[in-house]
């Protein structure tokens, strides 16, 4: 049985269970009102890895939930037995690109996590306010660390939860006792060499996805102190944002995904596929999509565009630059 096999085998137990709490127990916290829209998700209908705030109602005891949000929010409430997960100055600082190669530092992650109570081979929820960029970097993030059990997204994360009459709590959660050893699982990460290897001056070997906006990736828009501006040579670009229904704050239904990261950006599961962007952040939107899409080998360039737009193309480190240069996709623009 393979890891996928595992994952919806681990889901089909929980929903059971779910589906015989669910006939006693009724709606998310009794409410007479309709539901709001994302209570129910096609993306968490269809995917392994999205589950919807009806899913978590039926199987709450079941998971262990980390929430994202930034510290005032979750501080003011939170769904009962979640832990804070702290965004950038933690994510960001477990990984960095050295002259001597890629270096991981995962310790305090597997920290954080312990002290949630949560060991590598538990069932694991994300959230945050909506479904956007920091759920999916966190879940990229433990599935680096060589998280063995399901690490899922919550899609419409804590407004619809909220909005549904879901409970909240308030108060600081206690710090729990649990043994995490990361064991690291460089299957999901490119870092700059894998990504030069597989780059020259014509072009790239394998589909590379800039998940930037296209004034970033023509290298119109400037960010950060850096040598360059650009998009690594061959790339397209394919805004994250495209991935996610702003307005009900989920991920698009299956269907839509399929028709702008299949039919419109040309890709095959069983290519190996590179995202990337800034600083890998809205790149793991990406890699979290083509994931659930069932795609074989697809990896988050860790570095991304700050750690690309430092070095130099005498070093093979290729990049096109121009307004309306490379190739954008826009199907939900």
């Amino acid at each position: 049985m393979n890891d996928r096999q595992m994952r919806t085998s681990r889901r089909s137990v929980l929903a059971s269970a779910g589906a015989a709490l669910a006939a006693t127990a009724g709606c998310l916290g009794e409410t007479d009102d309709e539901p709001p829209e994302a209570y129910t998700t096609p993306a968490a209908e269809e995917f392994d890895g999205v589950v919807d705030s009806q899913w978590l109602e039926e199987n709450l005891d079941d998971v262990h939930l980390l929430d994202v949000r930034d510290a005032d929010a979750f501080d003011d409430a939170r769904i009962p037995g979640a832990y804070h997960f702290p965004d950038s100055e933690m994510l960001d600082s477990y990984a960095e690109e050295t002259d001597d190669g890629f270096e991981a530092s995962p310790d305090v992650i597997a920290w954080t996590l312990a002290q949630a109570g949560i060991e590598p081979d538990d069932d694991v929820v994300v959230y945050g306010a909506e479904s956007d960029l920091w759920e999916t970097y966190a879940i990229y993030t433990l599935n680096a660390l060589g998280h063995e059990g399901r690490v899922s997204l919550l899609d419409g994360g804590f407004t619809v939860w909220d909005a549904a009459g879901g409970e909240t709590v308030s108060e600081a959660p206690e710090a729990r006792e649990a043994s995490y050893e990361a064991d690291l699982d460089l299957d999901v990460v490119a870092t700059r060499e894998f990504v030069a290897d597989n780059v020259d001056e014509e072009g790239a070997a394998i589909p590379i996805l800039d998940m930037r906006t296209p004034e970033e990736y023509w290298g119109v828009d400037e960010r950060g102190d850096l040598d360059r501006f650009g998009h690594v040579a061959g790339a397209t670009n394919l805004n994250f944002v495209q991935s996610i229904d702003d307005e009900a704050g989920r991920l698009r239904s299956p269907e839509e995904l399929e028709t702008l990261w299949i039919d419109d950006a040309g890709l095959s599961a069983d290519e190996t596929t590179v995202a990337y962007c800034q600083t890998a952040i809205r790149a793991s939107v990406g890699w979290f999509v083509l994931d659930q899409l069932g795609f074989e080998d697809v990896r988050n360039y860790e570095g991304s565009w700050a750690d690309w737009g430092t070095l130099s193309e005498e070093d093979g480190y290729y990049y096109t630059t121009g307004e309306d240069t490379g190739r954008v996709v826009d199907t939900f623009a």
